[in-house]
């Protein structure tokens, strides 16, 4: 029994297993209470040999998960399980963050997973709508119509990407929201880039640098990243932003940046932010306006750049710029 060190997607990998005739179990977080290690919706897979990768509590739980997958795999019966500090159980597991949580586990529909996979692929996102009760499960799309009592709470989680727990009457459903991987398109392959860059990775963004200028965008300065050295609107025409997207425009040049910032605004990425001085920014501000961009777009800008915690060096100010995105990503500004 060992954990697999394979960095790639979970569900991907699920998917591949199954391709090879792997019998697979399927464990997700459903309910958490307290200073739960994990949030709702993680995953881990596991095969009948014990193999796994992913985590539902960080290593407190996964041997119980893990055994309870081997009889899932031999029966064909999903299992809840519940794991907390008051338990002997959770005790004995190492649960002793002092929170609690709940997890299904389920030999997953092979069919349903092709096809979420599919929408993932494709950045778009998707719902997947357990009945706790019976073990069935259904694939909810964003452009999908639903027709039945579940229509508004399978909306409300499209749109807000939050699964949780529904009571419907007697029945218990698990709505998980599936949304594309963050991306972070930096603009300017500048030393903040190649701090903020390999930090961005770390925390689970697909990031992609584009620059014009070939001496700065260079693999030798950026090893582990996927580089563009080309104009940003040749590269994000064929590769369009998204919803999904934070871009951070760094050079501080406005023939590389403008094109970028007016880009991410017009695709409602849910971080733009550029690199400047409040007095720069005044200036590209009225830069974009002649471009045609609106106020309230230009509002949404962030600048200076970064959360405001005294960076000055190159370092710092990426630190200061991924924290800033991922505060963006985590709490969303209320629709209007």
């Amino acid at each position: 029994m060992y954990a697999s060190n394979d960095e790639s997607d979970t569900l991907l990998v699920a998917e591949q297993w199954l391709r090879e005739g792997r019998q697979t179990a399927l464990a997700t977080v459903i309910e958490t209470w307290g200073s739960a290690p994990r949030r709702i919706g993680s995953q881990m897979i596991i095969d009948a040999q014990g193999v796994f990768l992913g985590s539902v509590s960080g290593g407190c739980v996964e041997t119980e998960v893990i055994t309870a997958a081997a009889d899932v795999i031999a029966t064909g019966e999903p299992k809840l399980l519940e794991f907390g500090v008051a338990d002997e159980t959770a005790w004995r597991v190492g649960l002793s963050c002092g929170g609690r949580i709940r997890v299904s586990v389920e030999c997953p529909d092979k069919e349903l997973l092709y096809r979420l996979n599919q929408e993932r692929s494709a950045r778009r996102t998707a719902l997947v709508i357990s009945d706790l009760n019976q073990g069935h499960q259904r694939l909810i799309r964003e452009n999908d119509d639903v027709e039945d009592d579940l229509r508004d709470e399978a909306t409300t989680a499209l749109r807000n990407g939050v699964s949780r727990i529904l009571e419907v009457g007697e029945k218990t459903y698990f709505l998980n929201v599936f949304r594309p991987k963050p991306r972070l398109v930096i603009i300017g392959a500048v030393h903040i880039s190649q701090a903020l860059a390999p930090m961005a990775h770390m925390v689970g963004y697909d990031v992609e640098i584009i620059d014009p200028r070939t001496a700065f965008a260079s693999p030798e300065r950026f090893p582990a990243s996927r580089i563009y050295p080309d104009w940003p609107q040749d590269i994000l025409t064929k590769r369009p932003l998204d919803r999904h997207t934070a871009l951070a425009a760094l050079t501080h040049d406005p023939r590389i940046d403008d094109w970028a910032l007016a880009a991410a605004l017009e695709a409602g990425c849910f971080y733009v932010g550029a690199l400047g001085s409040r007095k720069t920014h005044a200036q590209r501000l009225q830069r974009l306006a002649a471009l045609g961009t609106k106020q309230p777009d230009l509002d949404r800008i962030a600048a200076p750049i970064g959360l405001n915690i005294g960076a000055a060096t190159p370092s710092e100010i990426a630190v200061a710029v991924l924290a800033e995105i991922i505060r963006s990503f985590r709490f969303p500004k209320a629709e209007a």
